[in-house]
Formats: C-alpha cells, structure tokens, sequence
C-alpha cells in the first residue's frame, strides 16, 4: 500500500478492510511523512500493524488529527502518542493483551490521554485495567466496552463516573442484565 501521492488526504477509512499487510507497517511512516493534513485515520478491527513509533510520527506530523482508530497495539507502549496528540478526539483500538507479559507486571499508574478525547474505545481491557478510564470519564461522550473482558458490575462502576456520556456500546447481555431487568 503506497500512500506518498495523497497529500491532501483528509480521511482514511479501512475499518473491518481484508488488506493483507499484517507484517509491514511502512504504510503509516509513508502516510505520516508525506501528508501532514490528515483528520481522520481509521484502520480499526483490521489485520493492518503500526508501530508506536511510526503512529507517534504520525500525531506528530498530523496537527489537525481528531479521529485515530487503529488495530491492536499494547496500550502501555502507545503513552507518548496520548502525550503528543494533544488534537485527537476519538480513539479506538490498542489492546491491554499483550502474550507473555503478566497482568501483575503491568503499570497503568501513569497512563494519560489528551484532554481533547471525548470518544473511546478500548480492546480486552479487564479489570485491572478499568483504573485508567476514571480520571478521565467525565470528559467522556461515547464509551464503547463492546471488546472488553468485565462483568455488568464493573460496567455500571465506568457508566457512573461518565455524567456526561450521550452513546454507550455494549453486548446485549450486559445491557440486560445492568440496565432493563433491574427496572422490571
């Protein structure tokens, strides 16, 4: 996938694409060097790889991006992309699985997103991870928890601490069982 010629590109989307790029992730460094007008980066649910190095050069370059949903990338190596996209609105992918690292080893203390981050979605986030997301719920005004691993109770424990979330997405089961069979 060549991106040098599109200079002007505002958005692109190749959200759930079958592009088979899974080991090459020069794409994002072309497309962060050669283009410095991009607003919107969506490659969510894809088999598409950047690595935080090429996706810090990218918010680096990309002064007006809003929207950067991306596939899976470990959340403790994207800290310095949150730091330096002070503009992004709307994130969605990272995963807080990575293979052979312990969940007792991880550090989430010092995680940091931008203030400007109103919409949110995050892959396999469990409970130890759920500490992240409250310092900085009540900016939040979308919250997706589709492809997280936590139970309806700590679903309701995120959901109150966002007084001002306007969509919430979540599987069926947990709406049911958080939200409409408590009120029958």
């Amino acid at each position: 996938m060549s991106l040098v010629m599109c200079r002007k590109l505002e958005t692109l989307f190749l959200e759930e694409s079958t592009i088979d790029e899974k080991e090459n992730d020069e794409w994002i460094s072309e497309l962060a060097t050669s283009n410095s007008v991009l607003e919107t980066l969506n490659f969510f649910l894809t088999d598409l790889r950047a690595s935080p190095e090429y996706l810090n050069l990218l918010v680096r370059n990309c002064q007006r991006l809003k929207t950067l949903k991306i596939s899976e990338c470990f959340m403790p190596d994207l800290v310095s992309l949150f730091r330096t996209a002070q503009t992004v609105q709307e994130f969605a992918g990272g995963s807080f699985e990575e293979q052979g690292q312990p969940v007792a080893s991880r550090n989430y203390e010092n995680y940091y997103f931008p203030p400007s981050l109103h919409r949110l979605s995050l892959l396999y986030m469990g409970t130890n991870e759920m500490q992240i997301l409250f310092p900085y719920a009540a900016a939040l005004k979308k919250l997706d928890l589709q492809f997280t691993f936590l139970s309806t109770e700590e679903h309701c424990q995120i959901v109150q601490r966002c007084p001002n979330l306007e969509t919430l997405e979540v599987f069926w089961n947990i709406l049911v069982d958080a939200f409409i069979f408590p009120v029958l």
